[in-house]
């Protein structure tokens, strides 16, 4: 779906939550998802999200991919890639294999991006264990 440029068309998405509409607690979608307005809490889709200009999520995202061009205070979590498009603005971490970011684009936060980005938790765990029993 995705080739050199992470754009969801809004027919390709199962979610749109529009400019004006404000949407709070747990957020839960199989599919793509666009946001205009206002997230406030968590988000988990097994597909793309895509925060468009003005939008505002106030949550941690698990997705897919992620194209941000609004305003993030949350982490996220992204299985392949996530674009920072030049009016995005994040305050959170970010853990991905790839990680685009536009001129312009703020981003306040800790990246993991490729190899260990995608360490389980209990392979995390044993990866701290390990580095202890080391030192």
């Amino acid at each position: 779906m995705f080739g050199k440029d992470l754009k969801i068309k809004p027919e390709e998405a199962e979610t749109t939550i529009g400019m004006g509409v404000k949407v709070e607690g747990t957020f839960n979608a199989i599919g793509n998802v666009i946001i205009k307005g206002e997230l406030v809490g968590s988000m988990e889709t097994q597909s793309d999200v895509y925060l468009m200009d003005g939008g505002i999520i106030e949550a941690n995202i698990k997705s897919k991919n992620a194209i941000i061009a609004g305003q993030v205070k949350g982490n996220l979590s992204v299985e392949e890639k996530i674009e920072l498009n030049s009016t995005a603005k994040l305050l959170g971490d970010i853990n991905c294999q790839y990680l685009s970011i536009e001129e312009g684009a703020i981003l306040h936060g800790k990246c993991k991006v490729g190899g260990d980005a995608k360490i389980s938790n209990k392979e995390k765990k044993q990866k701290e264990e390990e580095e202890n029993l080391v030192d």
